[in-house]
């Protein structure tokens, strides 16, 4: 909420000084500011990779985003009328996830020193406790012929997802029986990503009636980190304890993608409507992994530190849709 705040006086502060700050720019330059409401749709992956196990992961647990509605705002500064010559343009975009139920939280483990045979399994209710999106760019753009728009820019962006598995069940061989129930907040997750992106985009426009535009974006600069925090309950002599085990990831490298497309209507001079879908992809980021142990009563993370060296992984795979309204001050 406090960024909602935040963002809030901002926007009346920009609004404000948006009006002076164009006429002394020039004619061939706006503001605009574009509310957007969508939704993403994906799911997003914490991955322990095997010292001594025979199969490619240890374990994997996936987060479902299906699908996710959120809000938000477009900040956008650029050419008036970018088809009769070049120009520079930036945006930035903030988008807020609305909390609620998402799909289910699935966690596989393969424990075996002699095959890549599954072990353990359990699934449990996704609920969604937050997400926040945040995306720059900055670049220059290039008409042709008065029909066709080039752009090339620099995209930096910032993502934070947190999660809670509920409930569910499981099986786990060597318990007796083999299935468990679940009962409540199971697991909580957090991750973040940070990239910086070079891309390019390519635009169709019919004497100005409309703008269909294609863009890609491709970067290995990519960092994550996660917050893992589990429940489980130890058997001693009979005797069951409560103990929360915390690990927290520091991920880099791997690859980012992202198509995307675009459809832009002009209504007015002023005014306009946008259709957006893009698909941001991201694999192979790895690192170190750091677990905690805290027994019930005690704070959770309090203890030592245990290092697993390299064996820390995440993914990312989301589709996002959206329509945003563009107004120009």
């Amino acid at each position: 909420m406090r960024i909602v705040s935040l963002f809030g006086v901002f926007v009346i502060i920009l609004c404000g000084l948006c009006r002076p700050v164009s006429a002394q720019i020039n004619k061939d330059y706006s503001f605009s500011l574009c509310p957007q409401f969508g939704l993403v749709s994906g799911h997003v992956e914490e991955i322990v990779y095997p010292t001594t196990t025979k199969a490619p992961m240890l374990s994997l647990l996936l987060w479902d985003m299906k699908p996710v509605f959120y809000y938000g705002f477009l900040m956008d500064f650029s050419p008036v009328k970018p088809m009769e010559k070049w120009g520079f343009f930036s945006g930035l975009s903030l988008k807020f996830g609305i909390p609620g139920p998402s799909g289910r939280m699935e966690d596989k483990d393969w424990l075996s020193d002699e095959n890549t045979e599954l072990t353990c399994y359990s699934i449990h209710d996704n609920i969604t406790k937050e997400i926040f999106l945040l995306d720059y760019s900055a670049g220059v753009s290039f008409p042709f012929f008065n029909i066709l728009l080039v752009k090339t820019f620099i995209n930096i962006s910032y993502m934070l997802f947190r999660f809670n598995g509920e409930n569910g069940h499981g099986f786990y061989p060597w318990r007796n029986p083999p299935e468990k129930i679940f009962n409540g907040k199971v697991i909580s997750y957090r991750q973040e990503w940070f990239h910086a992106a070079p891309g390019v985009s390519l635009g169709f426009s019919y004497k100005e009636y409309f703008l269909v535009e294609i863009s890609f974006m491709a970067t290995p600069l990519v960092i994550s980190a996660g917050l893992d925090e589990h429940k489980y309950k130890e058997d001693y002599e009979h005797k069951y304890e409560e103990k929360i085990v915390q690990y927290r990831d520091r991920m880099k490298g791997g690859v980012m993608l992202e198509p995307g497309f675009k459809f832009f209507v002009p209504v007015t001079r002023r005014m306009g409507v946008s259709w957006e879908i893009s698909w941001r992809y991201i694999n192979g980021t790895r690192g170190d992994s750091y677990e905690r142990a805290a027994n019930t009563g005690e704070p959770i993370g309090s203890g030592i530190d245990v290092l697993s060296a390299n064996e820390a992984g995440s993914g990312l795979s989301i589709l996002n849709t959206a329509l945003l309204f563009k107004v120009r001050l």
